[in-house]
């Protein structure tokens, strides 16, 4: 990647975890990648920072659009660009998460990416922006083939409680949990359908929550809405700082279902990613009707029907 008004550190605060790639530039602020091959690819996703809530000298808070980055793809070496996603100024001054699907004009063997930030030229030379928001990216990632999982995954069609829990975990290091979820389909079939227009229809969506006191009570991280997810989409959030500890349990839960054949949903690729780069992998075997959660030492998680 081709960094001009950029380099690595920590300006403009964590996004992920560790270094990011911070932009504070007096001239042009730009990442731009090598040539990529996206046949094949789905989505991209990365986080984002534009200015900082609490209006750091090193990060200062936007005030205008034209401090806002541009996200483009190009197919001819950098010769046209198409806008792919604005990165609004008054969106991003706390830390966000972009999960974007690339489209079919994007998928080719040549195909580069650009982050940007607007600038002013006059008389040829471009002028310098010092008061523009400075900027940062973290994380990036080109995902491939959907549903963004491999192998089977959990299967949730009882007629009592569903939902999936982990035993207790050390959570102390842990940034981010990512996992791909599915709930219904576009197809709408027996086996996996969901009621988007019923009157407790946002009662059927599935949180993920955490509890640090063996699971008296639950804290929301996020919901779910079947809308939102007939089809399989890859997610990723900040794990709350009230989480980092010892002894916490994770679980995803859908509240309410109208019973055995419907409202099903699919749970896989769960991961844990640690600060320091390590990370912690749910894999998933519906044949053993165990999901297991890996460190070196095999974990499992707790499955109800």
């Amino acid at each position: 990647m081709s960094l001009e008004g950029g380099s690595t550190c920590t300006e403009c605060g964590i996004l992920a975890e560790n270094t990011a790639l911070y932009f504070g530039g007096s001239t042009v602020r730009q990442a731009i990648t090598q040539d990529l091959d996206l046949r094949g690819a789905k989505f991209l996703q990365y986080w984002g920072r534009i200015g900082s809530e609490n209006n750091m000298t090193s990060c200062h808070r936007p005030i205008c659009r034209k401090e806002g980055v541009l996200l483009d793809y190009s197919t001819d070496g950098g010769i046209t660009w198409s806008l792919l996603h604005e990165m609004d100024y008054q969106k991003y001054i706390s830390v966000r998460h972009d999960y974007i699907l690339l489209p079919e004009d994007a998928l080719t063997n040549t195909t580069r990416l650009r982050w940007w930030q607007p600038f002013v030229i006059s008389n040829g030379i471009v002028v310098s922006g010092v008061e523009r928001a400075q900027w940062a990216l973290d994380n990036i990632l080109i995902g491939g083939l959907a549903p963004y999982a491999h192998g089977d995954s959990l299967y949730f069609n009882g007629c009592q409680i569903r939902q999936a829990a982990t035993k207790p975990l050390d959570l102390t290091r842990a940034s981010k949990i990512m996992f791909v979820l599915q709930i219904g389909s576009m197809s709408q079939t027996d086996s996996c359908n969901s009621d988007l227009s019923g009157p407790h229809a946002v009662d059927k969506a599935v949180l993920l929550q955490y509890s640090v006191n063996n699971g008296i009570t639950w804290h929301v991280i996020a919901q779910h809405q079947p809308k939102d997810f007939t089809q399989a989409q890859r997610v990723s959030y900040n794990v709350p700082l009230e989480a980092r500890m010892k002894g916490v349990l994770l679980r995803w839960w859908q509240p309410r279902h109208n019973g055995t054949g419907h409202d099903q949903w699919a749970l896989d690729h769960v991961e844990v990613v640690l600060t320091r780069k390590q990370n912690y992998m749910m894999n998933f075997s519906r044949q053993h009707g165990l999901r297991h959660f890996y460190n070196r030492r095999r974990r499992s998680l707790r499955r109800y029907p």
